[in-house]
């Protein structure tokens, strides 16, 4: 297997016939990641004919250890191309923000690689937006309506399930890591979370991505999109509300007292995520998915503190306890609706 960073890349490429012998290649990496390497190639002389490389490397860049199969590359691979497919059975967006998600370019299984379009430039991930204090309601809901298309295109999929249903890399970088580790580390945690486990296995209905998150929403003037699909699989869609709520939520409380800007967002996200689940779901099965991401919200937001991945934006320990304890009276409260959380998610974070 040969390594790929910003100094051997181009040589690969020349040896590959990907670019041309004497054309110049100007070679990045994108950083923000902690499983993959993930380059962008730029060509000077061919004018909007960039691309981007993203190899599989075994051992994550966290502070813990943390390892995975190198063959988790092709499930991203996979799941790319069925949100892509997903995505364009919707056709032409008129919103002011379309959702979109790269094409794959080409593949080399020896290597553990691919190269993908890349996002429309200039661009920044939706992460930054937030932490520079940038509350854009129509990202929020462009990714609303993204999430739902994925969701909703995929209902009781027979073919999807069959073909995206090994959950292993998702329960190896997700729900180790994440919710076996907070049960491990907090007693206080630990049978709400073996519940919420057990229920992802019960409630198999849709392709999850299950790393929607504003730092994978890349935002450009009026394109949404999404990257890393390593841990895609067809499963509990509900898992993708609470992974992509709790990113909103601890962002409200890094901003208090501007926390109600955040929490209005997810209002945003909400209504748009509902207005394209309602043509495929049912009023009964859309309260059931929601009960169920409330849930699985308590269960990621706590683990961003006391899992594998912590966040690293929200250090003050007194903020840090603030979640805890929402994460804490969400599971007392058991399944119910997303305004459920906000009413709690006020009272924590105005004391």
């Amino acid at each position: 297997m040969h390594i790929l960073d910003e100094h051997t890349a181009e040589k690969y490429l020349r040896d590959g016939g990907h670019v041309a012998p004497n054309e110049r290649v100007i070679v990045r990496e994108l950083t923000g990641g902690v499983s993959n390497m993930v380059l962008r190639v730029e060509r000077p002389d061919r004018q909007d004919d960039a691309f981007v490389l993203k190899q599989g490397r075994a051992q994550l860049r966290t502070a813990q250890p943390w390892f995975a199969s190198l063959e988790r590359v092709w499930r991203e691979a996979a799941v790319l191309r069925v949100c892509h497919t997903l995505l364009a059975k919707r056709g032409e967006s008129s919103e002011p923000i379309a959702a979109a998600v790269p094409a794959i370019l080409f593949e080399d299984r020896a290597n553990y690689l691919f190269a993908m379009t890349p996002a429309p430039r200039p661009h920044a991930t939706w992460k930054s937006e937030l932490l520079a204090a940038e509350t854009n309601s129509q990202v929020a809901a462009a990714a609303g309506r993204l999430l739902g298309s994925l969701h909703a295109g995929s209902w009781h999929h027979a073919e999807l399930a069959q073909s995206l249903g090994d959950r292993s890399l998702f329960d190896a970088l997700r729900i180790d890591p994440y919710y076996r580790t907070l049960a491990g580390h907090r007693e206080d945690s630990r049978a709400a979370v073996t519940r919420l486990i057990d229920s992802l296995e019960e409630n198999c209905c849709a392709l999850v991505h299950a790393d929607f998150s504003p730092k994978n929403l890349l935002h450009s003037q009026n394109e949404l999109t999404l990257v890393d699909f390593e841990t895609g699989h067809y499963g509990d869609p509900a898992f993708d509300l609470g992974f992509f709520l709790s990113h909103l939520v601890l962002k409200a409380c890094l901003k208090q007292p501007a926390h109600a800007r955040y929490l209005a967002l997810t209002k945003v996200f909400q209504q748009a995520y509902d207005e394209v689940m309602q043509t495929r779901l049912t009023p009964d099965e859309l309260t059931r998915l929601w009960s169920r991401g409330t849930q699985n919200f308590a269960g990621c937001v706590w683990a961003r503190l006391d899992g594998k991945s912590p966040v690293e934006y929200l250090s003050e320990e007194a903020r840090r306890e603030q979640i805890r304890s929402l994460a804490r009276d969400v599971f007392a409260a058991g399944e119910g609706p997303w305004d459920d959380v906000l009413q709690l998610a006020r009272r924590h974070f105005q004391n």
